[in-house]
């Protein structure tokens, strides 16, 4: 039986086995299958002792419940493995420090890494795995997927959207969206927009207070996390090139927020401005929104800034990004310098329950793709009923050249182009927060739109990024581009 070692046993396999020929196989080895065994059996052919570390439960990002075992788990179905003399559970996202304490000689890969390795991973390792004097080795053995399996016997989704990702598996789309990601890494892009400050308290529930109807509540934590333009233009920065953000405020605050995220560079048109700040009163033990408190309701320009605004935005060029949140930069003079550059203008309008019925998308007259929720293409359009979007693209002075989404919650989103329709229901049901989902939505779909990509695949990406946008407080971590990656090429796996 194969012994579990800790980081210093493993140091000292090579020291102690200094005539053996050493081989290391790595991996999630979740749900193990006759493949696995397979490559752990044509590794030990060639080695006298095989090493297989296993990716530690945190750092496995691959998509929906994964992994499926637990490290311990894991660890336990390998010692049983007669081709296995040790197993090891690794705290790291790759294999880097595993190579260098334990200098294989050999390092063995399945067939499926002659692919691209789109997380890079693969280079970083080999390059260690040189600097030691070691090879790796490609086992030609049958290649099978745990994810796949898992996909199949742990799936929560609705048969229906089961049979929806099967069918965008089967044109192998997922080479389709990588393709347009690398065509991203290329791009400049402008962001302008306002920037919002989303405060989070999380309160201990005391009860109603002895004298008055009004709920007595402790503040346990507090939480400020930047969103509006802020948010996009860092979500936008993980797949581009260069980011060029358009926005005001404090000019500390607002270069602090950014200060990790190299490839954006900020404009501050005019630092005297305040940033809205919108205050949540959270219940700590059900995560329930119980008050929101907005600071103020939009700012006003003085005419001089509004000039200075205008005249900034008629000289830019290449794509522009419009994130208008109500906040009172995108009127008067400022939109009619919009509507006469002639960049490519993805836009986003909010509206929100201190700009209702004030910040409607038919203040805008030139554009190439709008983002908005059902409520807001139903003010927009002064309806209550279904909303012909076939019919509003027809309509447009623009048509050739426009295409719209609309979001819809769980209920999925829409796409519209060259008088089509495409749909897509949601995958990430379970939400911690939906604030931001419908920018990251836009942000998204507004670059895979840009980058060429096959429109039926537009609201399939939106809503993947949107879903898992969801699943932390606010805008508090944003989606790398490989994160998004790998959990679509594992959701697609049935």
């Amino acid at each position: 039986m194969a012994k579990l070692v800790s980081s210093v046993e493993l140091n000292k396999i090579r020291k102690n086995l200094t005539n053996k020929k050493i081989g290391l196989c790595h991996g999630a080895f979740d749900v193990l299958h006759n493949g696995h065994l397979e490559h752990f059996e044509e590794a030990k052919k060639n080695i006298d002792v095989l090493v297989v570390s296993i990716t530690a439960d945190k750092f496995i990002i691959k998509g929906p419940n994964q992994p499926y075992n637990n490290e311990i788990n894991r660890a336990k179905f390998l010692l049983h493995i007669k081709d296995i003399d040790y197993v090891y559970i690794d705290h790291n996202l790759t294999a880097e420090k595993i190579l260098n304490k334990l200098k294989p000689d050999f390092y063995f890969k399945g067939k499926d890494y002659k692919q691209k390795d789109i997380t890079n991973n693969l280079n970083k390792e080999l390059k260690i795995l040189k600097n030691n004097k070691g090879k790796m080795l490609i086992t030609e053995t049958k290649l099978l997927s745990s994810t796949k399996i898992i996909n199949n016997i742990h799936s929560s989704l609705d048969p229906k959207i089961e049979n929806f990702l099967r069918d965008l598996n089967k044109h192998n789309i997922f080479d389709e969206i990588y393709k347009a990601t690398e065509k991203m890494k290329k791009m400049s892009i402008n962001v302008l927009g306002e920037p919002i400050i989303d405060k989070y308290i999380s309160c201990e529930m005391a009860g109603l207070t002895t004298k008055d109807p009004a709920i007595s509540s402790v503040i346990e934590n507090t939480k400020s996390i930047p969103g509006g333009v802020i948010a996009i233009s860092k979500i936008i920065s993980k797949f581009v090139n260069k980011v060029q953000v358009f926005t005001y405020g404090n000019n500390n605050q607002i270069t602090n927020y950014f200060k990790k995220y190299k490839n954006i560079k900020v404009i501050n048109f005019d630092k005297s401005q305040k940033i809205q700040s919108k205050t949540r009163y959270i219940n700590s033990n059900r995560y329930e929104k119980l008050l929101q408190i907005t600071n103020f309701k939009k700012n006003y320009f003085t005419e001089e800034k509004i000039k200075k605004i205008s005249n900034l935005l008629k000289k830019l060029n290449n794509n522009v990004i419009i994130c208008d949140f109500g906040l009172g930069l995108f009127e008067k003079e400022i939109l009619k310098s919009l509507e006469k550059n002639k960049s490519n203008k993805y836009l986003n309008v909010q509206s929100n329950s201190i700009n209702l019925g004030y910040n409607l998308f038919t203040k805008y007259n030139n554009y190439n793709y709008l983002s908005l929720d059902e409520r807001e293409w139903k003010l927009g359009l002064g309806t209550t009923g279904n909303i012909n979007l076939l019919n509003f693209i027809k309509k447009s002075k623009n048509q050739s050249n426009l295409s719209c989404s609309l979001t819809k919650g769980k209920k999925g989103s829409e796409y519209f182009i060259n008088n089509k329709k495409f749909t897509s229901p949601v995958f990430i049901t379970d939400t911690v927060d939906t604030t931001g989902c419908g920018d990251a939505y836009f942000a998204l779909t507004s670059l895979m739109i840009k980058s060429g990509l096959n429109p039926e695949i537009v609201p399939f990406i939106g809503n993947i990024y949107a879903g898992m946008h969801g699943q932390y407080f606010g805008n508090e971590i944003i989606t790398d581009k490989i994160t998004f990656l790998k959990y679509v090429k594992s959701i697609l796996k049935r």
